[in-house]
């Protein structure tokens, strides 16, 4: 979509200094979601899309909010928005944001969404754990309820904000992140996205469908993404070769206008 261009071409430069950064630092981030299928079926963004969803193991991305934070969250014409400490309340994950368009607004310029990947226990009962200290982790940091996690889960949400005193909080910050980060992002068998928008179930997945990574071109770069591309794109997506109708191909957000020539 022509219109989607100078927005996309952005979001390229994002992750290209990105990639500079977490290169020097001995770090690797690699796409995911919309981005990872993007790679595989268009070779670069889906035509439609307006954002860019990458990850990092969570030994990896503790140590990247570690590196940002010496540098003031800075990263040259791009701020980093901490996952404790966010510019704009969003899910638990890591932001880049350009700083192009900022005097309209955080959520009207382009971004980069960073996805932290756990370890997942082989117990089913230690994975309920792992939920549920993920969503209260989620009810902390955000203090809004959850979104785009089935009526059930935001009715839930809802009731822990209304009887959760506010100083309570951050006690539940530091209990729940220790509970759903136990499980080793290298040695556990399957992994997960813990907010991923695909939810809990969708989510965990064998660690063998991302590792080892893989090469992949991208709008005339070279990026990394999941190694087992088949597996992790049907585990998301079912037929990900099918595009979806029409209707529904165009950009979610109205950003993309602010990078218009």
């Amino acid at each position: 979509m022509k219109e989607l261009e100078g927005l996309q071409h952005r979001l390229i430069e994002m992750l290209a200094a990105l990639q500079t950064f977490t290169n020097e630092h001995g770090l690797t981030f690699f796409l995911v979601g919309g981005s990872a299928l993007g790679a595989y079926r268009h070779q670069g963004f889906i035509p439609w899309d307006d954002d860019v969803d990458i990850a990092m193991m969570r030994s990896d991305f503790e140590k990247l909010e570690a590196c940002m934070q010496k540098q003031d969250n800075r990263l040259g014409e791009f701020v980093y928005s901490p996952v404790e400490n966010h510019i704009i309340p969003e899910a638990p994950i890591g932001y880049l944001y350009d700083t192009k368009h900022i005097a309209h607004g955080y959520e009207n310029t382009a971004k980069i969404d960073i996805h932290p990947i756990d370890g997942v226990p082989e117990n089913g009962f230690l994975r309920k754990v792992q939920m549920i200290s993920a969503l209260i982790y989620y009810l902390s940091e955000y203090r809004n309820p959850v979104k785009n996690k089935g009526k059930k889960i935001r009715n839930i949400s809802k009731v822990i904000l209304a009887v959760t005193p506010d100083f309570m909080f951050d006690l539940y910050m530091r209990m729940t992140k220790k509970i759903f980060t136990s499980w080793s992002d290298k040695d556990s068998k399957h992994i997960c996205s813990l907010f991923g928008v695909a939810g809990y179930k969708t989510e965990v997945m064998p660690r063998s469908y991302l590792m080892p990574l893989k090469e992949s071109p991208f709008e005339g770069k070279t990026f990394l993404v999941p190694g087992d591309t088949h597996d992790y794109l049907a585990r998301l997506y079912g037929d990900y070769e099918k595009l979806p109708p029409e209707e529904e191909r165009y950009p979610r957000h109205d950003i993309y206008m602010m990078y218009q020539e």
